[in-house]
């Protein structure tokens, strides 16, 4: 007998069985735990559209009010393909046992769809919807109606355990609902955390927080700290995966309504198409916010300014777990009309920016939009597509931002009957390298009121400002979703 063999049996072979048999479980006392279903979903990437074939297409919007004849809300299923489009939609109640109610859609070919969330399921103060396509093939967004203007917001194509909103306004008086959709049927935990110019807080009434299943939940400037001109938020999911989106009613030196989807992720690179100097603008700033344990850095630069004599950047240290904020009239010099602006990091750090623009609206009035960037993974894209389009043949409702350093061409297209078709006068608009234009959509039929898209030869990031409606006049600004 080989008397290596026991030694080998005892070294070798013995626990290599061992290890073998403990992940069945044979030597564990307890069984493994169990993994949600929505736990193994993919990371969100915020409104995109899907390139690929898919059985199903699933879109989540963050919510619109419901809390009058003038105030409501309608979600927008544009079917660009020639083939027409099945699916259903599932509307959530913030009214507690409100429950939910589903009903199916079609859109037709090259067509789009809009439906009123409050014809599906009436009661809620909010009311936010799941909409599931079959094949997939469409793109999804929400439009938010107020005595106070217009909300366009796209929809996210995922939940996420974690959101993150940078530019914050509880200062004289204004209002902000947080909107929290659980589109699940098991009930959601999470914590809240408040970033301000004072540090940052947890309040203990809004940790282990739950959102029961199936249902909308709002989180009310009751709950957060007052008057803070400058205030991000993060919402952490301990337990499940939400939908989260931001309404503002603004008061003082801002003025009107926005709901915003917010980020479901941090970037290492943020660009922004809609910026502006000029006797119309009140003021342009911008909100970084460091939910990261490290210290950041991030240099923040003009695009589409040609004038050698100003300094177009400026290099910030944005504290962990902190928020600063600036605004344009800060840079000596600034060139009056449109620009662009780029925020990055050093190394692999990542944060989040938002942008707050007042301009005139009207004779005496004046109008606040504040607007996500485009995030790193958005900058690979020649193509941004729009569900919800101009109803008004208006100026500056395009506004294209070329991030090469090529000189490049725009094709606005109307998705119509025929198919995409290029507007009349907007074939092949010139884009500057590192350029950023603004493009009106003229008075023809076939371009108002359907979805745009907008193609270009250059790698570009597109923002809107649609006309705001309601009794506020002025624009609302909102990015369109690259694909």
């Amino acid at each position: 007998m080989n008397r290596r063999l026991p030694a080998i049996v005892a070294f070798v072979v013995l626990p290599l069985v061992l290890l073998a048999l403990f992940p069945l479980g044979v030597f564990s006392t307890t069984p493994p735990p169990t993994v949600p279903t929505f736990a193994a979903l993919g990371q969100p990437t915020l409104p995109f559209v899907p390139t690929a074939s898919f059985i199903n297409s699933t879109w989540f919007c963050g919510g619109v009010p419901n809390t009058g004849e003038a105030v409501g809300g309608s979600v927008t299923v544009a079917n660009p393909t020639d083939a027409p489009l099945q699916g259903r939609i599932t509307v959530y109640s913030s009214t507690e046992g409100a429950g939910t109610a589903e009903e199916s859609f079609a859109v037709p070919p090259r067509d789009a769809q809009r439906i009123v969330l409050a014809d599906v399921l009436p009661d809620g103060d909010y009311l936010s919807a799941m909409v599931e396509i079959a094949g997939g093939g469409g793109f999804v967004e929400q439009r938010a109606d107020t005595p106070d203007g217009n909300a366009v917001s796209p929809c996210s194509n995922s939940t996420s355990s974690t959101w993150y909103f940078a530019d914050n306004y509880t200062l004289n008086g204004s209002q902000e609902d947080l909107i929290i959709t659980n589109p699940f049927p098991d009930d959601a935990i999470l914590d809240f955390t408040f970033a301000s110019n004072d540090g940052t807080r947890n309040p203990q009434n809004l940790q282990g927080f739950p959102v029961p299943g199936n249902s909308v939940v709002v989180v009310s400037e009751a709950n957060m700290p007052k008057d803070e001109a400058i205030l991000a938020v993060t919402v952490a999911a301990s337990r499940g995966r939400v939908v989260v989106a931001r309404a503002q009613q603004y008061l003082g030196e801002r003025s009107g309504y926005s709901l915003t989807l917010g980020s479901p992720s941090l970037s290492s690179e943020w660009w922004f198409a809609d910026g502006e100097a000029g006797p119309d603008v009140t003021f342009e700033r911008y909100s970084i916010y460091n939910p990261t344990e490290n210290d950041v850095t991030v240099t923040a630069d003009f695009w589409g300014i040609t004038d050698p004599e100003f300094v177009g950047y400026s290099t910030y240290t944005v504290p962990a777990g902190n928020v600063i904020s600036f605004t344009t009239a800060e840079f000596e010099g600034l060139p009056e009309g449109r620009h662009g602006m780029t925020f990055a990091t050093e190394g692999d750090a990542a944060i989040v920016v938002e942008r707050g623009i007042t301009r005139r609206a009207g004779d005496t009035g004046f109008a606040t939009t504040v607007v996500f960037g485009a995030p790193l993974v958005f900058t690979g894209y020649n193509r941004w597509s729009m569900a919800i389009g101009t109803d008004l043949a208006v100026d500056n409702v395009l506004a294209v931002m070329n991030l090469d350093f090529l000189d490049g061409t725009v094709t606005v297209k109307a998705l119509g009957p025929g198919g995409e078709v290029a507007i009349p006068g907007l074939e092949a608009v010139p884009l500057p390298k590192s350029g950023v234009i603004a493009i009106a959509i003229p008075d023809e039929a076939a371009a108002l009121g359907v979805p745009l898209i907008v193609e270009s030869t250059q790698r570009i990031v597109v923002e809107r400002l649609l006309p705001r409606g309601g009794e506020l006049r002025g624009r609302s600004g909102s990015l369109a979703m690259p694909g």
